[in-house]
């Protein structure tokens, strides 16, 4: 009974801190003549249509956020910050706070240009019968230094190279996110298990070797 009132008045505290936390800092926020809680709407500049999931972010920083399904957007930042937005299909746009804001809050109506891009013209004519398509594809001549560059570029060592480059992408960093909780949830309230000591592991391992060798 008592580790129940011991663990009840833990929990009750720590609420009421958090809670008193989250006030001192939305009062000194709220307080601070530098900080503007900039929102608003992102339209298109013609049609003048929401535009949603505009990533919205603070130049130089990492920090920012996403417009919503009705182009809506809320954004903490200073007076001094460069607002940069951003989208497929659109120009990026520049937004400077403006000098003269009243309080700490500013609602805008932010217009984005679409990004036109030009492609040059491609005319496809077909062969007029399927052995016609045959032969011609058949006598083609691959010159022989884009084939030596194809096989360069599928090449195991380059496949090696390019993935030591490139960075985990959301879908695989969520994924991972969501592997490494199930597991502490798994074992939650447990020790862990160590596969190193594991003897039905060692057991499996070394008959998977003498398989093996059998073949």
């Amino acid at each position: 009974m008592n580790r129940f009132f011991k663990y009840y008045y833990t929990t009750i505290f720590v609420l009421c801190l958090s809670i008193f936390c989250a006030k001192c800092q939305t009062k000194s926020a709220a307080n601070d003549p530098e900080l503007v809680q900039l929102s608003g709407f992102i339209v298109s500049f013609d049609s003048m249509q929401v535009l949603p999931y505009v990533t919205v972010r603070i130049e130089g920083t990492n920090r920012g956020v996403f417009s919503d399904m009705s182009g809506f957007f809320s954004l903490v930042c200073k007076q001094s910050d460069k607002i940069v937005f951003s989208t497929l299909g659109q120009k990026k746009l520049f937004y400077t706070l403006p000098n003269n804001i009243e309080g700490n809050k500013l609602t805008t109506l932010i217009r984005m240009e679409e990004d036109t891009f030009f492609l040059r013209d491609v005319v496809i004519r077909p062969y007029s019968t399927t052995q016609e398509l045959d032969y011609y594809f058949a006598k083609i001549k691959i010159p022989n230094s884009n084939l030596s560059l194809a096989y360069e570029n599928l090449g195991r060592v380059s496949f090696q190279n390019l993935q030591k480059g490139i960075l985990a992408d959301g879908v695989e960093n969520g994924r991972w996110y969501q592997q490494t909780q199930a597991e502490k949830l798994y074992y939650n309230g447990q020790a862990q298990p160590i596969p190193i000591a594991d003897i039905g592991s060692w057991y499996r391992f070394l008959n998977s070797l003498g398989n093996k060798k059998k073949k």
